[in-house]
């Protein structure tokens, strides 16, 4: 008969205490991270209006506009100097899944034309914050920035970052 020879049982080494502390503190720095994106993105939302001009904004209209032409969340701001920055909030905007675009409407103080433009387009619903940037050129136009989002992190129902040139003398869209 031959005699089987048993092998000592292995031992695992205990993990290094460094390792164990790294392991924690990550593990606390990511649940941190979720924790801070769960409350941007849960946080209300608002239209920003931000006039960088040295002129006076005598009206700033916007409104969400369907494929129907129905009007949602229709805001009115009026006599907004330059250098000065409006913030307001809204409820989530619902458009029955239809696309809509976000109207801007606006006028300068010693103006006679309104100009407008409908800036990317939404579907479905919106929840989330638009900035709307007026500042000036070199060359004496008006720059409009219309920037919307969702949140931090971005979705294909809401496309909304755009530039537009305005020549105030010629009372036109560049």
């Amino acid at each position: 008969m031959k005699k089987i020879k048993t092998q000592p049982k292995q031992e695992k080494e205990p993990m290094n205490k460094n390792t164990k502390i790294l392991i924690y503190v990550l593990t606390g720095i990511l649940a941190l991270a979720v924790i801070i994106m769960i409350l941007v993105e849960n946080s209300g939302s608002y239209i920003k209006i931000n006039n960088k001009t040295d002129l006076k904004l005598q009206s700033v209209t916007t409104y969400f506009q369907d494929d129907e032409g129905e009007v949602y969340n229709e805001h009115i701001f009026e006599d907004l100097e330059g250098g000065n920055l409006i913030k307001q909030d809204f409820d989530k905007v619902n458009f029955s899944y239809n696309q809509a675009t976000l109207r801007v409407s606006f006028i300068f103080e010693g103006q006679e034309q309104n100009f407008f433009v409908d800036a990317g387009y939404f579907i479905g619903q919106f929840k989330g914050k638009v900035n709307i940037d007026f500042s000036n050129t070199e060359d004496g136009n008006i720059l409009l920035k219309v920037k919307a989002s969702g949140g931090i992190l971005p979705t294909p129902n809401i496309s909304c970052d755009e530039e537009y040139v305005f020549d105030l003398i010629e009372g036109e869209l560049e």
